[in-house]
């Protein structure tokens, strides 16, 4: 089982320090695997007894059996993304510009650290598959939300986007049924409204997908499937969509190439449609 489904099934009983050092884990897994459970614990001030509990909590016997576990896991792909990394550090220091791009840059080299091709085809099929494609985000991830409902309207599926206050989203949730997706976003925290979400959802049948940052791991209740990919700069500083849009747009192209020739002729006819409505 990966580290991050272990998490995902402990995530209700952990304490606030042992969910701090999850998120230093998940942020830069590859550093993690080789660190001892002092530097883990001095490089996010909490005590090295945290570690400890932490790893039992997941399922290791010792920090020796886990830190294995996180180098199997994650150190195969270590060698290009630490070329990246030497390269950026090399980069001048400059304006914020410079600085922006090069956080973006080593952001990027690492999305295939947390998340395969196959997981791409899959989350595409399923959402091409779906009765009803629904689309959650709230504040900046509502830029997310928006794109991917044009998306897939596009492609010919039934998408509708999930917004409102929690009257407006209980009246939204009495139509949810066995064959709906739901793609919802979640960065930093879980969003408001998300449980009662996740757990009508799976009342009702449906399924819930959630693309979200280093912390996607501590989200309760869990979604259905996660895909949880570290975003550029610091979990307390500024952040951008770069990577999670990355990751959206290559669900796009894969359920595009899945199903090509519905999906140009369904472009094709919106291009007709267009021209009549203008």
């Amino acid at each position: 089982m990966a580290i991050t489904e272990k998490v995902q099934q402990s995530a209700g009983a952990l304490t606030l320090a042992e969910k701090k050092l999850v998120e230093a884990i998940l942020r830069k897994p590859k550093a993690a695997a080789l660190s001892t459970a002092s530097e883990l614990a001095q490089g996010v001030e909490v005590h090295e007894a945290t570690v400890s509990r932490l790893v039992r909590k997941l399922g290791y016997e010792s920090y020796a059996s886990f830190r294995s576990a996180m180098q199997a896991e994650f150190i195969p792909t270590q060698e290009p993304a630490t070329r990246m990394e030497n390269s950026l550090s090399r980069a001048k220091a400059g304006s914020l510009l410079s600085t922006l791009i090069a956080q973006e840059m080593s952001a990027l080299a690492g999305v295939e650290d947390h998340v395969t091709m196959d997981v791409i085809n899959d989350v595409a099929s399923e959402l091409m598959r779906a009765r009803r494609i629904l689309l959650f985000g709230r504040g900046n991830a509502e830029a997310l939300s928006l794109m991917m409902l044009k998306r897939f309207r596009r492609f010919g599926c039934d998408a509708s986007q999930l917004s409102g206050d929690p009257r407006d989203l209980a009246e939204q949730a009495l139509g949810f049924g066995r064959g709906d997706v739901a793609l919802i976003f979640a960065f930093r925290r879980a969003p408001r409204g998300y449980a009662p979400l996740i757990e009508t959802l799976r009342e009702a049948g449906a399924r819930s997908i959630v693309i979200s940052g280093a912390s996607g791991a501590l989200l309760a209740p869990p979604p259905d499937r996660l895909i949880g990919i570290p975003r550029s700069g610091e979990q307390d500083a500024f952040q951008t969509l770069t990577v999670p849009m990355t990751v959206c747009n290559a669900i796009v192209l894969a359920a595009g190439a899945q199903h090509k020739e519905k999906s140009l002729q369904m472009l094709d006819q919106l291009g007709t449609l267009i021209r009549r409505f203008e």
